[in-house]
């Protein structure tokens, strides 16, 4: 038997949303992805065959639609499916109040990807803005562009073969701060602030760019504990990150 075998809203919603890998995969639904290799890039560690049989299950129980030309699939949240991306977005906001880890146990590329996803082509002061991050104590690859037009943004861990408009040389863990809006570039950690190479109009930017982290607003439980009594801040919270 799948389910919990018990007719609960919570338990009957947990068959659809606890199965490991599935919040991620909304939650990448909900920042944009809509092809199969875009959803993993946002989910380092998720095998394609996993991937596979979730988009399957999630299409079966009605929160994924799928559109196919030929050979390509194209991936979408249905009305319900977006209901479910709040539940997400809330679980989020949860995660930044109670849950805290090392920002240098964080992936950075992920860090990055996620900024990727949330900046708005028609945002953009240039056509096209290429900026180079190295990374000091990356794990894997420990240098990523990020390049953003009027088409979207991505992060390569290979040169693009553009112009670089500026180079931020970082830490994880400063990296981790700017991205999750704790930090600007040039006050990433005391000690390991983010180093800018960039024209005024892009450190500008930079600073923008850390703002945009739906959670930045959140701060620890441990510093404001009354401050989101009967998870009425919360669900503020998690309205606002949808809206972002």
């Amino acid at each position: 038997m799948r389910g919990y075998g018990q007719y609960c809203p919570i338990a009957l919603a947990a068959e659809v949303f606890a199965e490991r890998w599935t919040p991620i995969i909304v939650r990448n639904l909900h920042l944009g992805c809509r092809h199969f290799g875009e959803i993993l890039q946002g989910a380092p560690g998720l095998p394609r065959s996993v991937l596979s049989r979730r988009l399957h299950t999630l299409q079966q129980d009605g929160v994924v639609q799928v559109t196919r030309e030929g050979r390509a699939s194209t991936y979408e949240l249905t009305a319900m499916g977006h209901e479910l991306a709040q539940v997400c977005l809330l679980l989020g906001a949860w995660g930044a109040r109670w849950i805290e880890d090392q920002p240098e146990n964080q992936d950075p590329y992920l860090a990055l990807w996620t900024i990727a996803r949330l900046i708005a082509p028609g945002s953009l002061p240039r056509d096209r803005v290429v900026v180079r991050f190295d990374v000091s104590d990356a794990r894997a690859h420990d240098r990523f562009w990020l390049v953003a037009d009027e088409t979207g943004a991505e992060v390569c861990v290979e040169p693009p073969g553009l112009t670089e408009d500026g180079i931020v040389t970082t830490g994880s863990a400063a990296l981790i701060r700017w991205y999750a809006g704790q930090r600007p570039p040039r006050d990433a950690g005391r000690g390991t602030a983010m180093r800018v190479a960039a024209p005024p109009w892009l450190e500008r930017e930079l600073v923008r760019w850390g703002r945009l982290n739906p959670y930045a607003g959140i701060g620890p439980a441990r510093l404001d504990p009354h401050g989101m009594q009967a998870g009425a801040g919360l669900a503020a919270a998690a309205a606002a990150a949808g809206h972002r």
